[in-house]
């Protein structure tokens, strides 16, 4: 190699680290701004009755906390998770919200590491902005709930799936089984995502013995790390088995639509993730007399994973509330949303020979999503402002209670205030010298004998009710 040729090839490769450095530049900045888009909510002081359960598990000590959701149908990790900011941060709003900000942090962390490494900026630039701009991931990255966790959780694990098929090294093993049991002791029904993933691991362990071996001590380790709260599961699957709050059923349509917000986007997803496994299956395999240890790439097989276990939860949660009783709402789908943007990522920059396909889908996603997110701010902002004047008229005093109609909680405002949920007025304990009734319906309650009635404010509380408070105060 002449000196001339030495440093061409000294001058390209200093250019395409250069390009790289200016690449990871470039994203980590448009998701700093897309971080910052939704990092404002956590000043909402606006909860609905949701997410006052999640702050009542959260002021509650470790062991009746757990006793307590181990009576839900939700497991305790993400409460656990709020336990830690109300003990780091106080029993405040911020300190809740970033209980659902942080793993969606975890989530923009992972497209701009190893997203970016594995599958390039393309599929990286496309998860970071669906994930900060969709409209569910715009409830779900600071509702104080499980499923920025559980979304958390499943894509570590999916990522992590792909790396033991194309590398198959310890390490990746141990995040593989760290994660998906975290995403089951997060959501039953992220349980059932990340079991598909199991699943998958079968095929290659068919042709390879060393495979095979981690393959079963993997599962081993799932079923002994999460039979602690297997019972939990089956005696709340039974005690609800009877009598839910659920009373319909989505429909399979619905489910799949869901993840993407309409049938364009959706039509995409499914046209782009066919196109790629029918070139990839068709694709020639060199000559070779070694036979093969899969039957495919390891990349259909990943894709086929995470395909599987969106059909696979969905047909799962559509199956038990056909043959019990309603078990399934959209929403438990949502810790499969960024594994399904993910797979149109990388699908997208696999069939783009010019690797621009995922740039322009973000860029048309940015102009068609900006509206709605700028609609959804100026919603919890207009939610706030009302809640705000709603709880400005309602003072208690020392010695109060509180009755309320439909699904309203105050729990979160007035942690010392008793609350009932007796909607029969002429029942209300006496022994209180004021008693609050908050209720949805308009016209005059009924009266207490020895106390005045008085209607103190009506209005939005907690985004989704239209309430009106009356205050009863005991007559000297």
């Amino acid at each position: 190699m002449n000196k001339r040729h030495f440093s061409q090839t000294l001058q390209g490769k200093n250019a395409q680290k250069l390009l790289r450095w200016a690449g990871f530049l470039a994203v980590t900045l448009w998701t700093l701004a897309l971080l910052r888009l939704n990092y404002w909510r956590i000043y909402d002081n606006t909860f609905w009755v949701d997410e006052t359960w999640s702050i009542r598990l959260a002021r509650m000590s470790l062991p009746d906390m757990v006793k307590k959701t181990a009576t839900d149908m939700h497991p305790p990790l993400f409460y656990m998770l709020a336990m830690a900011m109300n003990r780091l941060l106080g029993d405040n709003g911020p300190a809740y919200h970033l209980s659902a900000l942080l793993p969606y942090a975890g989530i923009l962390f992972l497209a701009c590491t190893e997203v970016r490494r594995e599958f390039g900026l393309g599929p990286a630039f496309l998860l970071v902005t669906m994930m900060s701009l969709m409209p569910e991931p715009l409830y779900y990255n600071v509702e104080v709930r499980m499923y920025s966790l559980g979304a958390f959780l499943v894509l570590a694990a999916f990522l992590a799936l792909r790396r033991i098929l194309t590398r198959n090294r310890l390490p990746e093993w141990v995040v593989f089984s760290l994660a998906s049991l975290g995403a089951a002791y997060t959501h039953y029904y992220a349980l059932i995502s990340v079991a598909f993933f199991y699943l998958i691991l079968v095929i290659p362990s068919l042709r390879d013995r060393g495979f095979l071996r981690r393959t079963a001590v993997t599962w081993a380790v799932a079923v002994l790390g999460y039979l602690p709260w297997l019972g939990v599961l089956v005696k709340s699957f039974v005690s609800t088995s009877g009598d839910w709050w659920l009373q319909e059923i989505p429909k399979a349509r619905e489910c799949f639509v869901y993840f993407f917000g309409s049938w364009y986007l959706a039509g995409l997803f499914a046209l782009t993730v066919a196109v790629f496994l029918f070139v990839s299956v068709k694709r020639k395999r060199p000559d070779t007399e070694e036979k093969p240890k899969m039957p495919v790439s390891p990349d259909v097989l990943w894709i086929l994973a995470g395909l599987g276990s969106m059909v696979g939860t969905v047909a799962v949660g559509l199956l038990l509330s056909y043959a019990v009783r309603p078990f399934f709402v959209i929403r438990y789908l949502y810790p499969l949303t960024p594994v399904m943007f993910l797979m149109l990522g990388f699908c997208l920059s696999r069939l783009d020979r010019t690797k621009v396909l995922c740039f322009v889908l973000t860029a048309v996603l940015v102009v068609y999503l900006w509206p709605g997110y700028l609609h959804i701010r100026d919603d919890y902002k207009y939610q706030d402002m009302c809640t705000a004047e709603f709880l400005e008229k309602v003072r208690p005093g020392d010695n109060a209670v509180f009755y309320m109609e439909g699904m309203a909680d105050f729990r979160y405002y007035f942690p010392d205030i008793p609350e009932r949920t007796n909607w029969i007025i002429e029942d209300a304990d006496t022994s209180y010298t004021e008693i609050w009734y908050f209720r949805e319906t308009t016209g005059q309650p009924q009266d207490i004998p020895g106390y005045r009635k008085e209607l103190v404010t009506e209005g939005l509380f907690t985004g989704w009710y239209y309430y009106y408070a009356w205050r009863y105060q005991a007559m000297a």
